[in-house]
């Protein structure tokens, strides 16, 4: 009889089997959030074609909301729609939500700022989720730029300050 002293080289079936269903986790995971990230490249157009609209910097909350209206029935947006109707007063209690939509007035500049932030729960694997938050803002008659939130910086700072991090 021949003995053979090779040690044995490369993955066994289980530990294939391993990476494969890791494999497939993550394809999952990708496959039940991209389309929400998707769809938020769409809400960031929509942003912009409103603060792009001629007359926007005077126009109230109603006229922006009018406006809001008519892109969420073209465009398709699901998760933005269902986070903006369950705000309105007729929603029955249990579904209520808070508007989607804010309007600000910047104290230095005066500029008007519309804001987006809504949340996105997306089901995963039997009781798992995910929870996608999105934000977005545009000052209106800017539509080009860019700001920063500062909510979420000064919510992390309070954070360090009360556990004595700085």
């Amino acid at each position: 009889m021949k003995i053979n002293n090779r040690k044995q080289r490369g993955a066994t079936l289980v530990s294939w089997l391993i990476v494969a269903s890791l494999g497939v986790m993550a394809a999952s995971a990708v496959v039940k959030v991209a389309p929400y990230y998707v769809e938020f490249n769409n809400v960031k157009g929509l942003m912009r074609v409103i603060a792009s609209t001629q007359g926007i910097k005077k126009a109230n909350m109603r006229q922006i909301n009018q406006k809001i209206e008519k892109h969420l029935t073209v465009n398709s947006l699901y998760a933005l729609e269902d986070a903006y109707y369950n705000s309105r007063p007729n929603t029955p209690k249990k579904y209520k939500t808070k508007n989607p939509f804010t309007l600000k007035k910047d104290k230095k500049s005066s500029r008007r700022i519309l804001t987006v932030a809504y949340d996105v729960p997306q089901s995963w694997i039997g009781n798992l989720f995910f929870l996608i938050k999105f934000k977005h803002a545009v000052v209106l008659g800017e539509p080009d730029v860019v700001i920063e939130s500062k909510i979420d910086k000064s919510e992390g700072e309070r954070k360090k300050r009360k556990l004595n991090l700085r």
